[in-house]
């Protein structure tokens, strides 16, 4: 059975490199990896996921699953190919329009796959995209970091019955609900089940961003956006993407590093971050 949260202890051999969604962009990864001298035996790559879509290399980028300093949380275009092209052998169904979806989100390299590469494609690596969880924790106490796709946030037991975009916009019956921001304390399986969609899907911290009210510092990787409510209590730095921003974006614990890779625009970029770096830009380290 899929674990939506699991836990990976510190890395005390190497670094921890987090990068923003993928979407098909190896030779930008490849890159990056360069230009960090990234160090496979030592280092590890926490991606935020959205490994395929959208830009020239999907296959490419899902091969990363096969390498072992490569661990990934699952995003909302993982969950579109599943929808899509169940792996072979898989209890999983194609569910109805998820051909219609992933094609209008980037996913028309799926049908131009060769035979050996549908045969890989079903038989090695949809398998591990099955299996990727929707939380990574990495570390443990003060130390420990996660994981995720887009936002670690609710809206309460009640309204996760209610519709999937009523759910993602915090509104039921025309009015406002209460929403939660996980905790570390609340991050379990049991939870995680209510809240798949958000977690993949969720908009609703980033719009919380007051642009006039937020300060932003300076960093070798561009500037920082420190927002007016930066950390939230009781929930460790939390890496996401997602929702593509102008500038990494700290807010209520989330740290937003989904930069557009896949525009290849000069105000676009894959970002490739060092966790002990990220703590020493906030002060933390």
């Amino acid at each position: 059975m899929t674990k939506l949260h699991i836990k990976i202890p510190a890395n005390t051999r190497g670094r921890d490199f987090i990068i923003g969604d993928l979407h098909g962009c190896l030779d930008l990864l490849e890159a990056e990896m360069d230009r960090h001298q990234f160090d496979p035996d030592a280092d590890r790559m926490l991606s935020v996921g959205d490994l395929a879509d959208r830009g020239p290399d999907a296959m490419g980028c899902l091969r990363l699953l096969n390498q072992p300093w490569f661990h990934a949380v699952r995003g909302n275009h993982e969950d579109m190919l599943l929808g899509y092209l169940p792996p072979s052998a898989s209890s999983i169904k194609p569910s109805p329009g998820a051909g219609a979806l992933l094609m209008r989100n980037g996913g028309a390299w799926v049908d131009a796959l060769t035979t050996d590469e549908l045969i890989e494609i079903k038989n090695i690596i949809l398998p591990k995209v099955a299996e990727l969880p929707y939380v990574i924790t990495v570390g443990d106490g003060n130390q420990q970091f996660h994981i995720a796709h887009a936002e670690l946030m609710t809206t309460g037991a009640k309204e996760e019955k209610a519709g999937f975009w009523r759910r993602l916009t915090g509104a039921r019956n025309g009015k406002r609900e209460g929403r939660r921001i996980v905790t570390d304390t609340m991050l379990d399986d049991s939870l995680l089940a209510e809240m798949t969609e958000p977690i993949m899907w969720g908009r609703r911290l980033i719009q919380q961003v007051d642009e006039a009210a937020s300060r932003i510092i300076d960093t070798p990787q561009g500037p920082l956006m420190i927002s007016q409510n930066a950390h939230y209590p009781g929930l460790s730095l939390t890496y996401v993407g997602h929702t593509p921003v102008s500038q990494m974006t700290l807010h209520a614990s989330h740290l937003y590093v989904d930069r557009g890779a896949y525009l290849r625009s000069a105000d676009s970029e894959l970002l490739m971050v060092d966790h002990k770096q990220v703590l020493g830009w906030l002060g933390v380290g």
